[in-house]
This record gives structure tokens, C-alpha cells and sequence, in this order.
């Protein structure tokens, strides 16, 4: 007669319970991120070339395969909408100082105001997870303990620092005002006075760096560190954004070489209309920075998931096969 092993199943169970805590809790410090497998994926390439920042259509961008990233018109959250922008293509590249992303997009208008109410500007942005979270975010927004990165690049602001601020008289030229003897005084200017971003008229980056973890919750980030520059030539969009790898403050997810995390992308459309939600985006992609060493990783939740159903599955059998023999006895 084979002896019984004796096991106590309600120790087994709390047992599977604690290891699959113990599993959370190690990956959780590690900063590796269940992330859902993506099929898209964008290396920024390491170059010991310098990427002028003022030319989005530099040569060192030729050495660069392009990434197709789809897009699609927003469907989560009102006003739903967008569409008139395809497709993009993405190229990356970095110094392990700077990391730099080129966006290039086919757009027959060059849509460089929204100061009219009828003008919409042509944009795009750039979104990544925000440092410490742990699961991968909503693409559109973020969510509750999933904050999301964003950048924002906007071609009005784009003009501002290319040709400098437009206001009323370049937007109506014809149109007739009396003398204003405070024009110049921040005082009757609320939002400049308040140190409102949206209101300066003299701007050192076309891109804006803003944070959220769901839809209403955008805000303009505390630090603007995101340079960038844009280009529209014969009927093309050229973006380039560029940001430090080492992150200023807690919010801001380091870039690291080695490092895997994921990116997505938003596009507008100024001539068809598209503002705010009305837009055109693109899901979550693997993003992979070159080099040796980095960050966590970035392991596909089905892998995590198969791992943990193993232990489960095994312990359960132990379980059972313990019960059998204990019969036999």
C-alpha cells in the first residue's frame, strides 16, 4: 500500500493564492507591465549621429524604416468622429541622451490656425503609458490607475513660433477696432495673467506635454519638456518630437535602452473639421528602445496568464491525486 500523502486542500488554496499575490507583487517591482501581444511594433534605433531638431526631413531619417501605423476615427467617448487621416508612418531613433520620433502623413491642406471659430488646426500626438503603471492603459485617454503621457503637437502653435502670434488683426484684416490703451498689459489678459499655457503668445514648442488617466481628465502636464518640429511640403506632414530619456519628475515614464513599453497615435485633420475627440487614432503598439540594459519589460499577458493557469492547474492536480491515494489507504 502506497502511504497517503497528507495535504490540507484549504492550505493548497491559500497556498495558489499567495503565489499568484507573490507573482503580482515581484513583476510589479521588477516594472514589468502585462501588456496585451501586439502585432505593430516601433524600435527607436540607437545613432551616434546628431538629429537636428529643426528639420523633420534631415537626411538620418532616410536610414530609418518606416513603421505603417492604421488609424481609425474615435469611437470611444463623445464627440466621436475623425477618420480623414488614414494612416501614418512612424520612425524612432536615440542618443541614449534624446529619443526623437518622425511622423510623416499624407494631408492635401496646410491647416495652421484655429484662432476662427470656423479654423481647425491640423495636429497629431504621441501617447505613452505614464510611469508605474503596471497594466496597459486605455489607448483613448487612459483610465483610473492607468495614467497615460501625452504630446501634443499643434500646427497653429507651430505657426506662432514660425511666423509669430496671430491674433485679430492677421486673422480679419478688414475688420475695424478702436484703440485698446491696454494691449500690452497682462492685467486685462486673464489667461495669460494666469499663466495659462493655451493663452501665451510667445511659445518655445509647437508641442504641448499633457497627462490623463481617463476621458475629462486631460490636463496640461507640469513640466514641458517635449521639443518638436513640423513641416507640411507638398502635401505631407513632417513631425518631429523630441524629448530627454531621463524624465523630469514621478509622471513621466523614463526611456531607457533596452527598454519595451508601448506607444499610440492620434492625428487631426483641420480642413475636415476635426478638433478635440473628432480625430483619428491608432491602438497601442510595441514600442522597443535599442541598446543594452533599460527598464521592465514588457511580457504579453497571455504568457503571465498560461504561467499562473499552470501553477493553478498543478496544484489542483497535486490536490486531487492527494485525495485518491488518501482513498486507496
Amino acid at each position: 500500500m502506497i502511504p497517503a500523502l497528507r495535504a490540507n486542500p484549504r492550505l493548497l488554496g491559500l497556498g495558489v493564492i499567495a503565489g499568484v499575490l507573490l507573482v503580482a507583487a515581484v513583476l510589479t517591482q521588477a516594472h514589468v507591465r502585462l501588456a496585451s501581444s501586439q502585432v505593430i511594433a516601433v524600435g527607436a534605433r540607437q545613432t551616434e549621429e546628431t538629429v537636428p531638431l529643426d528639420d523633420p526631413r534631415a537626411s538620418i531619417w532616410e536610414s530609418v524604416a518606416p513603421v505603417e501605423i492604421p488609424l481609425s476615427a474615435q469611437q470611444a467617448a463623445i464627440p466621436m468622429g475623425g477618420g480623414g487621416i488614414r494612416a501614418i508612418a512612424v520612425r524612432a531613433l536615440h542618443d541614449d541622451k534624446r529619443i526623437y520620433f518622425r511622423l510623416e502623413w499624407d494631408d492635401q491642406t496646410k491647416d495652421m490656425s484655429a484662432f476662427a471659430p470656423q479654423s481647425f488646426r491640423d495636429a497629431a500626438a504621441i501617447e505613452l503609458p505614464a510611469d508605474g503603471v503596471s497594466t496597459l492603459p486605455s489607448f483613448c485617454m487612459g483610465q483610473t490607475g492607468g495614467q497615460v503621457n501625452i504630446w501634443h503637437w499643434k500646427a497653429d502653435w507651430q505657426a506662432d513660433i514660425d511666423s509669430g502670434f496671430v491674433s485679430v488683426p492677421q486673422t480679419y484684416p478688414n475688420a475695424a477696432a478702436d484703440l485698446y490703451p491696454f494691449q500690452d498689459d497682462n492685467t486685462f489678459y486673464a489667461g495669460r495673467a494666469a499663466g495659462n499655457i493655451l493663452s501665451q503668445t510667445s511659445r518655445n514648442t509647437p508641442v504641448e506635454n499633457l497627462v490623463a488617466s481617463g476621458f475629462g481628465t486631460l490636463s496640461t502636464g507640469e513640466g514641458q519638456m517635449v521639443g518638436g518640429k513640423g513641416v507640411w511640403d507638398n502635401g505631407k506632414w513632417y513631425v518631429l518630437f523630441d524629448r530627454a530619456m531621463e524624465a523630469q519628475g514621478d509622471t513621466y515614464a523614463p526611456l531607457e535602452p533596452g527598454q519595451k513599453t508601448n506607444v499610440a497615435f492620434a492625428v487631426w485633420d483641420g480642413s475636415k473639421g476635426e478638433r478635440d475627440g473628432i480625430k483619428s487614432v491608432s491602438q497601442f503598439a510595441d514600442l522597443s528602445v535599442e541598446g543594452a540594459g533599460g527598464g521592465g519589460a514588457n511580457i504579453p499577458s497571455i504568457v503571465i496568464l498560461g504561467l499562473l493557469l499552470a501553477v493553478a492547474v498543478g496544484a489542483a492536480g497535486y490536490v486531487i491525486y492527494n485525495e485518491r491515494l488518501k482513498k486507496r489507504a
